[in-house]
């Protein structure tokens, strides 16, 4: 079930409130609505986006919930923006089912990717590649249970293609799906015991920086490259934004290293997503009002 936050710098009015113009007739900030993931890195992506919203005016309702509830709820209206989709290619078939309601409102970052990785005690002569699960030498010391996430999460459906695409299921494997818990302890455990595991990751994410791993090679293109990570919006959110609203969403831009930042400061020093997002903004600030134009 989803669960719902109200980050708010003024009170929030009814929803679905007509855009106030003002007597120069600038549209007025109006109160908006935002649906994220409920994933660590997509809840510090989006808490920064607030933080940009709100130094323009606005107030914001934070709903949160999984892949298909976000997307859902911008396709809908419910939301009026979702962070986040990954274009072209990692959330494609989502995007596909949304796109007539909804639209690109800004980029946040670029470089976003899928991939499957191993630690890097495994001998990169051994494992270079996710072909090279098949040999042998390897699959004879492989953990061949692969843990994956929710079924509708990209990362999961891949993974299970994988299994055909590299012959990895008549070798032994396979994919598992499951919660963030049973994913994350598989990495721990085997890294503690140093034996072979297969971990199906993604970049930004805190894994990253907190473990060292090695991205295997994808010689079959199954992953399908970097993606550009979008802020999408209803349809019916043109008439509530201004254009200054607008500007400074499209002047924000980070890396996926602050995204890293961010979520590795969420995950291993225990903060909130939004005070996550306040610690990168003290960081940068010059950054942070440029944006704002100011």
């Amino acid at each position: 079930m989803s669960k719902t936050l109200v980050l708010a710098l003024a009170p929030l009015f009814a929803l679905g409130c007509v855009s106030q113009v003002s007597p120069e007739g600038e549209v007025k900030p109006t109160p908006l609505v935002l649906t994220r993931i409920d994933e660590t890195f997509y809840q510090a992506t989006a808490a920064l986006v607030v933080e940009v919203l709100t130094g323009m005016g606005h107030s914001v309702k934070v709903i949160e919930g999984s892949h298909t509830s976000a997307y859902n709820a911008v396709k809908e209206g419910t939301a009026d923006l979702c962070v986040g989709f990954w274009l072209p290619t990692g959330h494609e078939q989502a995007w596909s089912r949304v796109k007539e309601s909804a639209f690109e409102l800004s980029t946040i970052y670029e470089g976003a990717r899928f991939f499957w990785a191993v630690p890097s005690y495994i001998p990169e002569s051994e494992v270079s590649s996710i072909d090279d699960l098949v040999k042998s030498s390897v699959k004879a010391r492989m953990i061949k249970t692969i843990r994956g996430l929710s079924l509708d999460a990209s990362i999961t459906s891949k993974s299970t293609e994988a299994l055909d695409l590299y012959d990895l299921r008549n070798a032994g494997y396979q994919v598992i799906p499951g919660g963030f818990e049973p994913w994350k302890e598989a990495l721990k455990n085997a890294i503690q015991k140093e034996a072979w595991i297969v971990e199906p990751l993604w970049e930004p994410y805190y894994f990253n920086r907190a473990y060292s791993l090695r991205p295997l090679k994808d010689p079959k293109n199954l992953f399908q490259g970097r993606n550009r990570v979008i802020l999408a919006a209803h349809n019916g959110v043109r008439e509530k934004l201004p254009k200054k609203t607008v500007d400074a969403l499209n002047r924000m831009r980070v890396r996926v290293d602050d995204i890293t930042d961010m979520d590795f400061d969420v995950n291993v020093n225990a903060v909130t997503p939004e005070v996550a997002a306040r610690n990168w903004i003290t960081k940068h600030p010059d950054q942070f009002k440029q944006w704002l134009g100011n």
